[in-house]
């Protein structure tokens, strides 16, 4: 049998060229000119997220991005999703943690329309008070799914162990706060933070960069405010304590168990990437070689680190059959820490290397691709350059260093775990892991 071709390294990896300009009201454009295909990616990225909502006001910022879709201008709800579908796209409003993107993919001839129509929609929201009640109701319509999902309800009480006191430990409301919500709360929200000095809009694909820089210069005339306030700094914390919210009958248990890490603008942040798709993010890693391949404990086990703007944790989370749920346990600490205390072999950590590399680069094939990291670098105060040697400094990283950032950073000890599952039926067997503290649905709802 003929012998596996070796697999070449990387070409040297380089994002393509950002013109950045400003218009006279203070958005900064970023525009690249990729691809072949007349469409043009658009997005604009207001600092407007769930880092912003008070209590008392969780989800109110999922009110906003539905609304925003309601109407604009002299446009209502279909006439506004009738514009964007006549330049070939689709109108996108996505919030997260940090951010609400407004988004769209168009043929190349309509790019400078849409920024135009941007411009309505951020200037001119309608916000229409006849639409209130549809979209509280598919507020707590959502709100009764996620207190019903096992997955939903692990990651919000992790989360609101991690991030005590900080919206980003919010991830469940209460059907009194969406109550709570009127047109004109959720106008004041957006109208406080969707300012230009904060906010972003970037272009990439083919497209007319001097008509959509002009039309971007007339669409948002006039577009002012005040800097917004900065988000309240989150300074996540953990302790090897199990949150335990019981399901009586669950035949499965959902775990999320992990301990803030460095976030990207720390030098370990690119080894510590490697290091998490060796250990648990990767199909090939060894969490999920463990206890989904060698032990079927697991249908789809998964570690990742998530950021924010100065904060960072890293997760592993997995949906294990009820009866070897401390089996599970046990298996994940025996594999984080045997990587704190043994280097991995070479040929282990060169596949890694080339996963975590390739992957890299390939997300950077489309222009979505390339936006998503523009995106995160402005996110995280991050220059192009920390993207150009991103590749180098994977393949830089040796076997010692992946052993000493898991020793360092990836601590079993220090971790919180968070389990949904039957109580009566897991306890005995999770409590050699650390002390257990009950916690109810309505604990996670804030």
């Amino acid at each position: 049998m003929a012998e596996a071709p070796e697999v070449g390294r990387l070409a040297p990896f380089s994002l393509p060229t950002v013109d950045r300009s400003h218009t006279n009201s203070g958005l900064e454009l970023q525009l690249v000119a990729a691809g072949s295909v007349p469409k043009a990616s658009i997005r604009l990225v207001l600092s407007l997220g769930t880092a912003y909502e008070a209590p008392g006001q969780t989800w109110i910022s999922r009110l906003v991005s539905d609304y925003l879709k309601e109407g604009a201008g002299n446009l209502n709800g279909t006439g506004l999703a009738d514009a964007v579908a006549r330049m070939g796209g689709h109108l996108n409003v996505h919030v997260d943690d940090d951010t609400m993107t407004i988004s769209t993919s168009v043929l190349s001839e309509y790019a400078s329309d849409f920024v135009a129509l941007l411009g309505q929609i951020v200037r001119q929201p309608a916000f229409p008070p006849a639409e209130l009640d549809r979209l509280k109701s598919d507020l707590q319509r959502n709100l009764d799914l996620s207190k019903a999902q096992p997955g939903a309800l692990a990651a919000a009480t992790f989360r609101r162990v991690l991030y005590a006191g900080h919206p980003y430990g919010r991830l469940l409301t209460t059907p009194e706060v969406i109550d709570s919500f009127t047109a004109e709360t959720a106008r004041e929200f957006f109208e406080s933070r969707a300012l230009p000095s904060s906010s972003r809009l970037y272009v990439a694909g083919t497209f007319d960069a001097t008509e959509v820089t002009r039309a971007a210069e007339s669409a948002f005339q006039g577009w002012d405010g005040a800097a917004p306030a900065a988000a309240l700094p989150a300074a996540p914390a953990s302790e090897r304590v199990i949150h335990l919210v019981d399901r009586p009958g669950a035949e499965q248990s959902t775990l999320s168990l992990g301990l803030p890490v460095p976030d990207p603008t720390d030098q370990n942040y690119v080894p510590l990437a490697v290091t998490n798709s060796l250990l648990g993010g990767s199909f090939y890693s060894r969490i999920t070689l463990n206890i989904r391949e060698d032990k079927g404990y697991t249908y789809s086990p998964r570690s990742a680190l998530s950021t924010h703007p100065g904060a960072a944790h890293w997760v592993e989370s997995a949906d294990v059959t009820t009866n070897v749920t401390g089996a599970s346990l046990h298996e994940i600490f025996a594999e984080v820490n045997k990587l704190g205390e043994e280097p991995p072999a070479t040929d282990e950590l060169a596949g890694i290397q080339n996963y975590v590399a390739g992957a890299f680069v390939l997300r950077h094939a489309t222009p979505g691709g390339i936006l998503d990291q523009l995106a995160f670098l402005d996110l995280h105060g991050l220059d192009t350059q920390w993207a150009a040697a991103y590749v180098d400094r994977v393949f830089a990283l040796t076997a010692d260093e992946v052993q000493q950032i898991a020793h360092d950073h990836i601590r079993a000890a220090d971790m919180a775990i968070a389990i949904v599952g039957d109580a009566a039926a897991i306890r005995e067997e999770i409590e050699p892991f650390g002390p257990i503290l009950n916690v109810t649905v309505d604990d996670l709802c804030i």
